[in-house]
């Protein structure tokens, strides 16, 4: 069971924050744009809150920082894959779908890990229902569960969970 969500305001006013240092990033800390930028990291950070309610599960900035990592590598050598097996004529895919019990909780965790593996080339999650993730894949053939598993754990651990890695793949 997650620990009690953060207080609402407290996830809108961090939410706004961010958005607003975001905001004022992309625009090279220019103050012309600073005053709409504040109106519209309010607004987004509301509609977040209103959509998104604060979860149970706190971020860790040490688990952030080596998922940012992870996610990073992972993309670019997964990318490459994906280049080299549709540039290649022979086009060594055999693409399907394969279904997975998720071994993180419900909530922020689950969503964070069935989002990531949809911006991960060569996946994308179709369905989440419950504990079971449908993931169509570019080439069954190849150890989705391995590396999806290698991800659950790197989602856990943006939240400081511990992830039990025995569950079976089912297609």
């Amino acid at each position: 069971m997650p620990p009690a969500p953060a207080s609402p305001l407290i996830t809108f006013l961090f939410r706004s924050t961010v958005l607003f240092v975001v905001w004022w990033a992309l625009t090279l800390g220019e103050l012309s744009g600073l005053g709409f930028g504040a109106v519209v990291s309010v607004l987004v950070a509301w509609l977040s809150v209103r959509l998104f309610p604060p979860s149970g599960f706190p971020l860790r900035p040490g688990g952030l920082l080596l998922f940012f990592g992870y996610f990073l590598s992972r993309s670019v050598v997964a990318g490459v894959d994906v280049a080299r097996r549709l540039l290649s004529p022979a086009l060594p895919v055999q693409p399907g779908e394969i279904t997975l019990t998720l071994n993180v909780p419900e909530g922020s965790p689950r969503w964070l890990l069935a989002n990531t593996l949809s911006l991960m080339p060569g996946t994308l999650s179709v369905l989440l229902e419950g504990d079971q993730l449908t993931l169509h894949c570019l080439d069954t053939r190849d150890p989705v569960e391995r590396d999806v598993r290698a991800t659950e754990r790197r989602v856990a651990g943006v939240f400081g969970l511990a992830v039990d890695d025995c569950q079976e793949a089912t297609r």
